[in-house]
């Protein structure tokens, strides 16, 4: 069956909620408005049911998670902002094939965040090595920078099957959000 997205009453993402039956609990007990439905029918014996795609919450519901969720310059992250490309010389690459390089190398201070952080073929890793590209000659083809906002759906989503992502996507295109406050 089908997962749904559960959003905070203030639009702010909260959750995938892996089993549709729970999903549709929190609507039946009250706890969640239903924003977009699967055109899925569950039915007990005397009632049927749309499975919920995307709820919010009746009610704020406090978390511990910090707002630096995506400040992480995971090889997921790194890769999906980079288009899949090194940055030092252009060519495709995979989450096999690929590598994160720090434009400033940790060992001269240079931090671990998306702002110092890029997309690079192993050859470019090597060649660059623990220098800094003005230093190799290599000239970087776009300068590392922290996620936008479609990029972080894109990490969230990537691992979604398509139908489902579709349809969250469309619900959040029709209401104007994006998933986390500013």
């Amino acid at each position: 069956m089908s997962r749904c997205m559960v959003l905070n009453a203030s639009y702010e993402f909260l959750t995938i909620e892996e089993r549709w039956i729970d999903a549709l609990g929190l609507v039946l007990a009250g706890k969640a408005v239903p924003l977009e439905e699967y055109p899925d029918v569950v039915r007990s014996q005397h009632c049927s049911f749309r499975l919920p795609a995307v709820v919010m919450m009746r009610y704020h519901v406090k978390t511990q998670r910090r707002r630096h969720i995506f400040h992480a310059p995971t090889r997921k992250a790194v890769f999906i902002r980079d288009n899949f490309e090194c940055q030092y010389c252009g060519v495709r690459v995979s989450m096999a094939t690929g590598t994160r390089d720090h434009v400033l190398p940790r060992s001269r201070g240079g931090p671990d965040t998306l702002t110092n952080v890029v997309t690079a073929c192993r050859s470019c890793n090597v060649r660059k090595d623990d220098r800094t590209p003005e230093e190799v000659g290599m000239s970087l083809r776009n300068r590392p920078r922290a996620l936008t906002e479609d990029e972080k759906i894109q990490c969230l989503l990537k691992l979604v099957r398509a139908k489902e992502r579709n349809t969250w996507l469309a619900c959040l295109r029709r209401l104007g959000l994006g998933l986390w406050a500013a």
